[in-house]
């Protein structure tokens, strides 16, 4: 039910985008046309409109933004704002609490965010609660006992931001760098692997 009313939220707020860009183009449209500068060659007419009806629609599309903003971020199912930290902090020691959650939450959001680089079904590694994020900016990504998805951004040799996601075992001290969900899949099927032929071995009777 919930998901439906959400659904329903999101197709209102994207509707009234639209009519709030019609309405604001249409507004400044007539406001371009009524209100020509006087002496303004008659050529330019036409580009006044239009450039009349764009500020217009920008203006009202602005406007309305900050009033449809509450109902979109419930669409996505987002916390109202001020409801996520809680109130005003009292001081410093509080503050820095409240800023290392929206640290960690941030960082748990941007790996979730950037994970469609190495999973384009957006399934699975998208789902940002799944993600841990940490105040280094880091986030981590529980996959099995023993191993997890690490994610963290690093700037390459011309200073571009990259993401790296790595997958971390216990048995293995190296990182496997993945580069798509598939890749991902081979790594964890070869771990289930090992992990069944290695028991396998612990309970066979000894032959000596």
């Amino acid at each position: 039910m919930n998901t439906l009313v959400r659904r329903t939220a999101a197709a209102l707020t994207e509707a009234a985008d639209a009519v709030t860009l019609v309405a604001g183009a249409a507004t400044g449209a007539w406001a371009g046309y009524t209100y020509v500068p006087a002496g303004l060659d008659a050529a330019l007419h036409l580009p006044f409109t239009g450039a009349a009806a764009l500020a217009g629609a920008f203006a009202v599309n602005a406007a309305a933004d900050l009033l449809l903003a509450p109902a979109r971020r419930f669409a996505q199912g987002l916390p109202a704002y001020g409801q996520e930290h809680g109130a005003v902090p009292d001081g410093l020691d509080e503050a820095l609490g409240q800023v290392a959650v929206a640290t960690e939450d941030d960082a748990a959001r941007r790996a979730a965010q950037a994970a469609y680089r190495i999973d384009l079904s957006k399934s699975l590694l998208s789902n940002a609660e799944r993600w841990r994020g940490y105040t280094t900016g880091d986030a981590t990504f529980y996959l099995a006992p023993g191993m997890v998805l690490h994610h963290h951004r690093e700037e390459d040799q011309y200073g571009v931001l990259q993401h790296h996601y790595l997958l971390l075992t216990a048995e293995g001290p190296t990182p496997v760098p993945i580069t798509n969900i598939g890749q991902l899949h081979h790594e964890l099927t070869l771990h289930a692997r090992e992990t069944t032929e290695t028991t396998v071995d612990a309970v066979a009777p000894s032959t000596v």
